[in-house]
């Protein structure tokens, strides 16, 4: 995608399943309603979160915790996995997108893609997303001319499956540890079902 950012891609998202659902205008503006709303407010929670626990980065840790000892990883761009020392760690990804300036707990990729699963799984009464990308041989983002070495098929049979590949994404790429993708699902679908009750109640005038 381009610069939508998680919030912006899962409204993408949105755009396929109201196209694909034939949804109307009332339709269309109940969903994308309910739909911000609740990734905002995942916003909101996990950047509290973030502010309340203020934890570290793998970046930083990894320089920290292993300084002057090796390390089995991605050695940057076109030089594949290899020993290093510890402070030479990278996250994998492009040198010019840097790990962001904020804490780890929880993951805001995380919360946001979850958050808006659930909504557009109680939207459609249904979990089937259906979506996929092919990323063509040697087609990367910030390895092109080597990787992938073949086409790779990225599929998303549901909206769940999607969310969290999406927080999956970030420990891949070494932004974030585990505790903290997970806990930013969970957060994301707690805060989805509170917002969309409250939605639902300013939809239904029993607000």
């Amino acid at each position: 995608p381009g610069s939508e950012q998680p919030p912006g891609h899962w409204n993408m998202f949105a755009q396929l399943v109201a196209q694909r659902n034939h949804y109307d205008l009332d339709t269309n503006v109940k969903l994308f309603f309910i739909l911000s709303n609740a990734i905002f407010d995942a916003g909101i929670a996990a950047w509290d979160c973030k502010l309340c626990y203020n934890s570290v980065r793998p970046v930083t840790a990894i320089h920290y915790l292993f300084k002057n000892k090796q390390v089995k990883a991605w050695a940057g761009p076109y030089k594949g996995t290899q020993w290093i020392k510890g402070q030479d760690w990278l996250p994998y990804q492009a040198a010019t997108v840097v790990t962001p300036a904020f804490p780890e707990h929880v993951s805001g990729h995380s919360a946001f893609s979850a958050s808006a699963a659930a909504v557009l799984r109680h939207f459609t009464g249904s979990d089937i997303f259906g979506f996929s990308h092919t990323i063509k041989a040697k087609d990367s983002l910030f390895e092109p001319g080597q990787v992938p070495t073949q086409d790779v098929t990225l599929s998303y049979p549901t909206f769940s499956s999607a969310a969290d590949e999406a927080g999956l994404s970030r420990r891949y790429g070494g932004i974030h540890f585990e505790r903290g993708d997970l806990m930013g699902r969970t957060m994301g679908r707690l805060v989805a079902q509170q917002a969309w009750n409250k939605a639902l109640a300013y939809i239904h005038g029993t607000t």
